[in-house]
């Protein structure tokens, strides 16, 4: 822990934030999920997807733009494929909801494609994926969104940061998950430098002029990772989840037309049962090796370990189960406020 931290454990943590979104409106279930999966974020060390949200998810509810008592609804189902609406639903518990629907079809039908529609933010998306892969499936999990990135070539909004995680078992261990985005910096991370003043890397954002920048105050617009791939990936994310469930987001919001839910987010879970192709433990073994035989590769200089996905995080949260969170002290205090807005008192724990 450094002075500028506050070191929490995970219950306590945990029962801080679930308490919250009682108080801001939510069922003690949906609370749950929301606490399980901001603190998650936090136990891997993303903190730019965790707990650093609960202030701004309690602005949108005060806002109107979350509900904290929403009804899903299946509204279209065809074989192992569906549509729920999320009645602008926190996406931790829209996005649950989608992976276990998604499972439980998949285990009918080898596949299970659930798609959100009219959601808000969806939190780390790893948590989905890892979610089916626990359950001895593939997990995929994305999400769409309205303008935050420039496209490639472009020096404005025009597409979404969208996250995506794949996630594998994996005989012996913690499943393989891939999680990213197709920005360079997520919004997350820019707010967070920006707070700190930390200087960003180079060609990760454009100032409000749409030169490069890497001083985090000027920051108006991440950049596409690994420019046009990165840029196509969210185009085609956006054709994926958005025109797939009838909700334009990108499009409508670049010419200035209103879209047909007035939704911020939609996303989607798939998961694919893998006994329908392949004997699970032989799949997991499978992906086992193939991470022994990677792992066994000549290093490149100035690496001392190869690492799988997820492992980096896998180890985060193994120290900070044990030894606490460090949460940094300006979140803590905006945590604590909001928690005294709604009644609640809080402390380090």
């Amino acid at each position: 822990m450094t002075p500028a931290n506050v070191l929490v454990t995970k219950q306590h943590l945990s029962d801080l934030v679930r308490r919250i979104f009682v108080a801001a409106g939510f069922s003690d279930a949906d609370a749950g999920i929301e606490a399980d999966v901001l603190v998650w974020a936090n136990l891997r060390g993303v903190e730019s997807h965790g707990i650093f949200r609960v202030p701004r998810y309690v602005g949108a509810i005060r806002s109107g733009t979350l509900n904290p008592a929403p009804t899903l609804d299946v509204v279209r189902e065809a074989g192992p494929t569906s549509i729920i609406e999320a009645d602008r639903a926190a996406g931790p518990v829209a996005m649950t909801f989608a992976m276990d629907h998604a499972i439980a079809a998949a285990r009918k039908h080898a596949i299970g494609f659930a798609l959100v529609r009219n959601t808000t933010h969806t939190g780390p998306v790893g948590y989905y994926a890892r979610a089916a892969a626990r359950r001895g499936m593939i997990g995929i999990v994305t999400s769409a969104s309205r303008p935050i990135m420039a496209y490639h070539g472009t020096r404005t909004p025009a597409v979404s940061t969208n996250p995506l995680a794949i996630a594998v078992p994996c005989a012996g261990g913690e499943p393989l998950v891939l999680d990213m985005a197709t920005a360079a910096i997520a919004w997350g991370k820019l707010s967070q430098a920006r707070q700190a003043g930390t200087p960003l890397p180079e060609n990760v954002a454009l100032d409000d002029e749409g030169h490069v920048t890497t001083d985090p105050a000027r920051a108006f617009l991440p950049l596409p990772i690994a420019g046009a791939k990165g840029a196509g990936l969210s185009l085609m994310i956006e054709c994926l989840v958005s025109l797939l469930c009838g909700a334009p987001l990108i499009a409508p919001a670049l010419l200035g037309e209103p879209t047909t839910t007035g939704a911020w987010q939609h996303g989607l879970a798939i998961a694919v049962d893998i006994a329908a192709f392949i004997d699970p433990a032989e799949f997991a073994d499978e992906a086992a090796r193939l991470a022994r035989a990677i792992r066994s590769e000549p290093r490149a200089d100035g690496f001392d370990e190869i690492l799988m996905p997820g492992e980096r995080g896998d180890r985060v949260l193994a120290e900070r189960e044990k030894g606490g969170i460090p949460v940094p002290a300006d979140q803590w205090r905006e945590l604590v406020e909001v928690a005294r807005s709604l009644g609640i008192e809080a402390s380090a724990g």
